[in-house]
């Protein structure tokens, strides 16, 4: 395993996974298109109510109107509707509070740090490091910027449904997918320049060799089966977290008398068990895909 990274660098990585957050954002604009073939079924599961759905409801005439007014402008794949919106906003809001963070923990660098939160941010960072570099080992310092990025951000995201009035971005199966086709890219693209067009070639060829026939388009289908399968796994388990709160949260004012029970709050502590579980799967199997894809010396630990 190599070694890691002194003090002094910590807020250095942490910055750089701040400005790794913003790499995502142009596949986020994906999220809207999708999002739009999906309305219909986002809208038949109950979800808490947010502070954009609030608005909506509350200012419906006229929003709808706005929007009529910009859709007659776009063709019928590029219109936007209010859920598009939500689910883009809280995206961005999440990518914007942890910008503000890290540039307010990197202002003022010590080398003994008195700041609580930079020591918070430091150990956060640290811990994030050691478990991944349980996996990438050596190359943990390259790829903990990406792979770091994605953890806290999808954390974030996932929690961000527990706040009362937000919404969690990741419950959308087109936010999920705009992060998973960052991976993909990025892991064929790191695939490439790590092997060589060559090298690369014959990774997807695998062994033995005179199985090409059989072992290329094999290969081709698991390596676009693989941002499918990350987008898909996030959002069926976040979006099923947050219709059981919606469900149980619901269930409190079927009880009689004027004290009503908060049914969903056991559930919250579940809530957060399994959003860490999907950020950490989610962000691990990216650095399992990156190893894999690294010449066979690179992947000595």
């Amino acid at each position: 395993m190599g070694t890691r990274p002194s003090s002094s660098r910590w807020v250095k990585l942490l910055a750089q996974a701040a400005t790794g957050a913003f790499l995502l954002l142009p596949w986020l604009a994906l999220a809207a298109r999708a999002a739009e073939h999906s309305e219909e079924a986002e809208s038949e599961h109950a979800e808490l109510p947010n502070l954009l759905s609030i608005i909506h409801t509350l200012w419906r005439e006229p929003i709808d109107s706005w929007l009529d007014s910009v859709n007659s402008h776009l063709p019928a794949l590029l219109r936007i509707e209010w859920v598009n919106i939500e689910n883009l906003f809280f995206a961005f809001l999440v990518v914007a509070i942890l910008s503000v963070f890290a540039i307010i923990v990197t202002r003022r660098r010590e080398l003994k740090p008195k700041n609580r939160l930079y020591v918070f941010a430091e150990n956060a960072v640290e811990s994030v490091y050691g478990l991944f570099s349980q996996v990438l080992g050596e190359e943990t310092r390259k790829y903990i910027p990406l792979v770091g990025t994605l953890f806290i951000y999808i954390l974030c995201m996932n929690l961000f449904g527990l706040i009362p009035l937000m919404k969690s971005p990741t419950s959308v199966w087109g936010i999920n997918v705009a992060m998973a086709i960052s991976v993909f890219f990025y892991v064929q693209w790191q695939g490439i320049v790590r092997n060589g067009v060559l090298g690369y070639i014959k990774h997807l060829i695998g062994e033995p060799r005179w199985l090409f026939f059989l072992n290329f388009p094999l290969h081709i289908i698991e390596e676009l089966i693989k941002p499918v399968s990350l987008s898909l796994r996030l959002f069926g388990n976040i979006l099923g977290e947050d219709t059981l709160l919606a469900v149980f949260a619901g269930l409190m004012f079927l009880i009689p008398g004027v004290v009503k029970l908060p049914l969903h709050f056991p559930f919250l502590f579940l809530a957060l068990i399994f959003s860490t579980i999907q950020a950490l799967i989610f962000s691990m199997l990216t650095a399992v895909y990156i190893l894999l894809m690294l010449p066979e010396e690179g992947h000595a630990h």
